[in-house]
């Protein structure tokens, strides 16, 4: 059975939930919550199933719910299927971490202070939406209460619902989790190409220019002569270098622009500048003009990329802190315009 809204709680909030409950269901609301899980049956087949054939989730959000790795689930099966979230303010608190990432751009419903009191009003606006016909997922198949049919008056006509009722059976918890799992290797596969070495063509052009223009300075026209220890040395060593300086200026706020989690970002940040800098720590370590005579050339080179690798190491460590804090205030910013309190 269809159900239009499948209600998400934390335990503690069961009084609340239940009066939800009842006033969704005074305006003809169908709704799906835990208690209706019969003895006997397997609760997480019973959680998938009613999820996925539901039209939308709401989640009365508290402070619990932050730390709740069932409500975790629950959002990964909903945005798996597309399913509209509806996340409602309970309590004094904000999303926090995963969920401040997940819910933060959603549209929020507050109920606090006295969420008890305005259950009602919650329903009849949830109600409202249900029954709107609109492009953002929500269903519109909510009846609403019908007045008693009597000898004198007609009988009404059966309300027409803007959305066909799902003409498929619900999916089984083995396919849901399997769409779940498909859906994320490839958002993470077009990300992973997207974020690791995120250079631009015209970045990586003007790094071979200036390695170009480096090597010709240690060339002579007009006799033929190299003037330096190695052309070649000289043109990877500054093409290497100036594509290191361009990644640790640019990145991070190629990242922030690609709305990118913190640790996502920090994880492709490091393993790009890393690479770079063993790059340019091979070049100059090997380079005849650089090279220290008084140390060999394998202790050259791994002095070279150890004192590279503390110097961009510092660096990078300043450029994430800012952008953590960047990030973080971005996504309050963007929670507060999308928390409309009832």
């Amino acid at each position: 059975m269809a159900h239009d809204v499948f209600l998400s709680y934390r335990r503690t909030d069961q009084a609340l939930a239940q009066k939800l409950v009842q006033s969704l269901q005074a305006q003809g609301v169908k709704v799906w919550w835990d208690q209706m899980i019969e003895g006997g049956e397997d609760w997480r087949e019973a959680i998938v199933e009613n999820l996925t054939s539901a039209r939308s989730l709401v989640i009365l959000f508290s402070e619990e719910c932050n730390t709740s790795k069932q409500l975790k689930k629950e959002l990964s099966i909903a945005d798996g299927l597309d399913k509209e979230v509806i996340p409602v303010l309970i309590e004094n608190t904000k999303p926090k971490g995963h969920y401040l990432y997940e819910l933060s751009a959603r549209n929020w419903l507050q109920v606090h202070p006295n969420p008890e009191q305005k259950m009602g009003e919650l329903a009849q606006r949830l109600a409202a939406e249900l029954r709107t016909p609109n492009t953002s997922g929500l269903g519109t198949s909510v009846t609403p209460p019908t007045p008693p049919i009597t000898p004198e008056s007609p009988i009404p006509a059966k309300p027409v619902s803007m959305r066909p009722e799902p003409s498929t059976p619900p999916l089984e918890a083995e396919t849901v989790e399997k769409l779940i799992e498909a859906n994320q290797k490839l958002e993470a596969s077009a990300k992973d190409r997207r974020d690791f070495m995120p250079f631009k063509w015209y970045e990586i052009l003007i790094g071979l220019i200036l390695g170009g223009l480096t090597a010709l300075g240690g060339y002579d026209l007009e006799t033929g002569e190299i003037t330096t220890g190695s052309v070649p040395l000289d043109f990877l060593g500054m093409t290497f270098l100036s594509l290191l300086i361009m990644a640790m200026l640019i990145f991070p706020f190629r990242y922030y622009f690609r709305r990118r989690r913190v640790w996502r970002a920090m994880r492709y940040y490091a393993i790009s500048i890393f690479i770079l800098i063993i790059a340019v720590g091979v070049v100059m370590g090997i380079h005849p003009d650089i090279m220290d005579d008084t140390m060999g050339a394998g202790e050259n080179l791994a002095a070279m990329l150890f004192g590279s690798i503390i110097i961009f190491g510092f660096i990078a460590g300043l450029t994430f802190c800012t952008y953590g804090l960047m990030h973080f205030q971005r996504t309050q910013r963007v929670f507060n315009r999308h928390v409309e309190t009832l």
